[in-house]
């Protein structure tokens, strides 16, 4: 089996939900896109990602692309040596690339990838994960819409202003009850804290029983991260989800900068699955990252031993069937004992309806 081309189609901008809040909002809308991975077998890998990560796939495909055509999809460590190392591709092309190639292999032996990977279990909790609010009142409604919907853990993503999110805290915990697991995550504009904030807001975090604390300082922080962790006595520290490649981890592990690992959705499954493994190594938790949809990290939860949670945004659907209605198939839900189950289609196990794709389609090119 070899690799013959790349198609890549790239949506009309929709609504973006991610934040309420109208002088921190980055931009008013979100597009989506979708990369075609074709091979001479037939079998396409098919992923869906934001339009950024689609387009930077493009235009690194092109540079590379005589070292890619006629390349087997199944040798990732091949692939990967070239492109980062002598191409310097960024990681978020590459991992948008390693996603087909694993939806190309789990096809190729028509199994979900993490069958391929080793699965530890069958199902996984999921932790609803709001966007940000602009109302102590709408985060309220939105995790007590969680917890009646199944799910028994939630993430704020607050305000990130560390007066306004002590505040928003002591709500939601009051609202919700002490019996329901919380998390917040701190990591966008107007963040960062500084370390006297960071330290303020993970004293509250520990009198409310939060279970983790995400990225309270820039990740070059580490002197910060490690005092607040070091500081922190109930809630995790958890860190970092804008590590571009694995390396960054070595001294965040050597200073005790966090007491959980993120795997950035960006990683691909292949550079993912080594963080679990140095996870382990180090007797940490890991819990992946993918806030924008996919079930990329739905296969890193279900194949790791020290990984928890799968994080579903919500509202569910907020950025990929529920603004392009028709084009994703077999979306990820939520029983109502707050588990996601395991794919059951093979590869990524999930499909894209390309016909309803082009109806909605701004861009295509093939290469």
């Amino acid at each position: 089996m070899k690799i013959t081309g790349l198609t890549v189609r790239i949506f009309e901008p929709r609504v973006n939900h991610h934040q309420e809040v109208p002088e921190y909002i980055t931009s008013s809308t979100r597009q989506n896109g979708v990369a075609v991975i074709h091979t001479d077998a037939g079998i396409d890998g098919v992923v869906s990602s934001e339009a950024s990560n689609i387009r930077g796939l493009a235009r690194a495909w092109q540079q590379a692309k005589e070292h890619i055509v006629g390349q087997d999809p199944l040798d990732r460590a091949k692939l990967s040596k070239v492109l980062r190392y002598r191409f310097y591709w960024p990681q978020k092309a590459w991992g948008v690339l390693d996603y087909g190639l694993w939806d190309i292999a789990g096809k190729a032996f028509n199994q979900p990838i993490y069958k391929l990977l080793g699965a530890a279990k069958e199902k996984i909790l999921a932790y609803g994960s709001t966007i940000h609010h602009s109302s102590d009142e709408r985060f309220i409604n939105t995790v007590l819409e969680c917890k009646a919907n199944g799910f028994t853990a939630v993430k704020l993503h607050p305000y990130c202003a560390a007066k306004d999110d002590i505040r928003l805290c002591y709500a939601v915990r009051k609202a919700v009850g002490d019996d329901f697991t919380l998390m917040i995550d701190t990591l966008i504009y107007p963040a960062p804290y500084t370390r006297q904030e960071a330290l303020m807001v993970g004293r509250a975090l520990d009198e409310l029983n939060f279970w983790w604390y995400e990225d309270p300082l820039e990740k070059t922080d580490l002197d910060g991260l490690a005092e607040v962790t070091r500081e922190c006595k109930v809630v995790q520290v958890r860190a970092a989800d804008r590590v571009e490649r694995i390396q960054e981890y070595v001294p965040m592990l050597q200073m005790h900068c966090m007491d959980i690992m993120a795997a950035p959705a960006s990683f691909g499954i292949t550079d993912a699955m080594k963080l679990v493994a140095m996870a382990e190594a180090n007797n940490m938790k890991l819990e992946p990252h993918d806030f924008g949809g996919g079930t990329a990290s739905l296969h890193i939860g279900l194949a790791s031993n020290v990984s928890d949670y799968y994080e579903q945004a919500t509202p569910e659907g907020c950025f990929d069937e529920g603004i392009y209605p028709g084009v994703y198939e077999d979306p990820i839900k939520v029983d109502k004992e707050g588990y996601v189950h395991a794919p059951t289609k093979p590869g990524l196990g999930y499909g894209i309806n390309l016909k309803e794709a082009d109806k909605v389609t701004v861009e295509k090119q093939s290469f």
